[in-house]
């Protein structure tokens, strides 16, 4: 197979050099009836791992985040098809996953009628080893019920390559999202923005997968750049700046190789303690200018602040201030599903439900998000001033360290999604401390598992070949060092190439 390239972006990188070889190949893994075709035009797009620094799952109670890129990549590669069926395939899985499913666009409809979301995510997760394929597929479908297209005039096959750790806390899903919505983007001219695909991305995830994720993974993976860190508002997905990582600084993740997931119980049940915490206040701070039967009765000015902060829904709207002085007292430490059905209702949550069997923690979650929020912004302000003040760039680093430490410690007091590898790892860089260039290190994304940020400075190569030693002899468990930057999909932009197959050799 001969792959002419038409379209080249600066950089290309492994993943797509081994796909390349593979078709150069003629790899059956890739060329069979639903798989690609051995001739036209072949579109690779490329999306990242992130790097949570600060924010986290503050994300769907609309915090500030602060989000880094990571040297590990999903890519897509896209073909059309001459008939209406969808076909992904995903290199690398061993036997664990079937590595391709494909279906018939026609599978989207019933006598004519688009199929609803839960029929849709019922139809990809029948079978545990091609759920994976909704990830990918499920893009189409998301793009016709949001009305991005009124049909599809020709199917696709997609083939997926990553080496992005499945549940390793970098946003592996939202990559694979990410560069398949991007792919479907250029083969079908779609026109669609950077925060499109984030939020289409956003609905995969939520309504086909059945993950209750925010959004700052996939508006990391799409907008993100190799240079810089992104600060985003997730209100819902508004980004604030790119800020330059100071001289000599460098943020660093390493994976502990213990697994989560955002669809797991315990962040499940986080978040749906802290959107009851919400609706709770949101009915004590009624825009009603009647608060006298409130408890501890506020005045109608400071009640009517509250309702207005908190009326798109965003617990992080309010100040932590406002919270210990007005809100704080409202709340239980927790409730039980049931009692919370029975006086409120469901919450505004549209990807969670309470269950009414459930006890849940209510006042510890809010508090986590609120105090994340103000830390976040706290964070910022001193990475920038260490980098626009070289000469102070230590105590200001020692400020930022602090902050993810304390980050750190709320995740598992106050979220409850610590997890005793992670704390492990994060001790061994606390002890190494800020003498060994080490300043701060804290668990990201949704936590329980996962990776770890750290904030170092200067030359830590020792230091962090002494932190990977110490976890192998505390946990007997190999972390992987993660470092370094890479292009969001719409910096990266995409590959074209060109099947053609070889001619037969002559023989004289």
């Amino acid at each position: 197979m001969k792959v002419e390239q038409l379209h080249d972006p600066k950089v290309k990188p492994f993943q797509v050099s081994e796909l390349e070889y593979l078709l150069q190949d003629d790899s059956p893994d890739l060329f069979f009836s639903f798989g690609l075709q051995k001739r036209g035009q072949v579109i690779v797009t490329c999306a990242p791992a992130r790097l949570d620094i600060m924010g986290g799952i503050a994300d769907y109670c609309g915090a500030n985040v602060f989000e880094m890129t990571l040297n590990r990549i999903a890519i897509a590669a896209c073909q059309a098809r001459e008939d209406r069926n969808l076909c992904a395939i995903t290199l690398g899985v061993g036997n664990q996953l079937k590595p391709n499913f494909h279906l018939s666009l026609d599978n989207f409809y019933t006598d004519g009628t688009l199929k609803t979301y839960p029929q849709i995510r019922e139809f990809f997760n029948k079978e545990p080893t091609t759920a994976w394929a909704g990830y990918i597929l499920g893009a189409f479908y998301v793009l016709l019920k949001e009305g991005k297209i009124d049909q599809f005039p020709y199917g696709a096959t997609i083939v997926i390559n990553s080496n992005i750790p499945m549940g390793g806390g970098m946003a592996s899903s939202a990559a694979v999202e990410v560069a398949t919505l991007t792919a479907i983007n250029q083969l079908y001219n779609l026109e669609l923005e950077m925060i499109d695909i984030a939020r289409l991305a956003q609905i995969v995830e939520n309504q086909i997968v059945g993950a209750p994720c925010g959004i700052m993974d996939q508006v990391t993976s799409v907008a993100g750049m190799s240079t810089k860190i992104v600060s985003i508002l997730c209100q819902p997905d508004k980004i604030l700046e790119f800020v330059s990582c100071p001289s000599n600084v460098s943020f660093v993740g390493i994976y502990t190789t213990v697994r989560r997931s955002t669809s797991s119980t315990a962040y499940i049940d986080t978040r749906t303690g802290t959107f009851m915490g919400l609706t709770i206040l949101k009915a004590a701070f009624t825009s009603d200018t009647d608060t006298t039967d409130m408890p501890n009765a506020v005045g109608n000015d400071r009640a009517r602040k509250i309702s207005e902060a908190l009326a798109d829904n965003y617990l992080c709207n309010l100040s932590v201030q406002e919270y210990h002085e007005q809100c704080e007292h409202l709340l239980p430490e927790q409730m039980h599903g049931e009692d919370f059905l029975n006086r409120y209702g469901e919450t505004v949550d549209t990807v969670t439900q309470v269950e009414p069997e459930k006890l849940y923690v209510v006042k510890d979650r809010v508090v986590h998000a609120i105090y994340e929020n103000a830390r976040v912004r706290q964070f910022i302000t001193a990475i920038k001033n260490a980098d626009n003040d070289p000469d102070r760039t230590p105590d200001y680093l020692r400020e930022a360290g602090d902050l993810m430490y304390e980050s750190n410690a709320s995740y598992r007091d106050l979220a409850g999604l610590g997890s005793p590898e992670i704390d492990g790892l994060v001790n061994i860089a606390r002890k190494i401390g800020r003498q060994g260039g080490i300043y701060g290190a804290k668990i990201t994304g949704g936590g329980g598992g996962g990776t770890v940020a750290l904030l170092c400075h200067g030359n830590v190569e020792s230091s962090l070949t002494q932190i990977l030693a110490a976890y192998k002899l505390a946990w007997g468990i190999d972390a992987e060092l993660i470092r370094g930057n890479a292009a969001g999909a719409f910096e990266f932009g995409h590959i074209l190439w060109e099947l053609k197959e070889l001619e037969p050799p002559t023989h004289f």
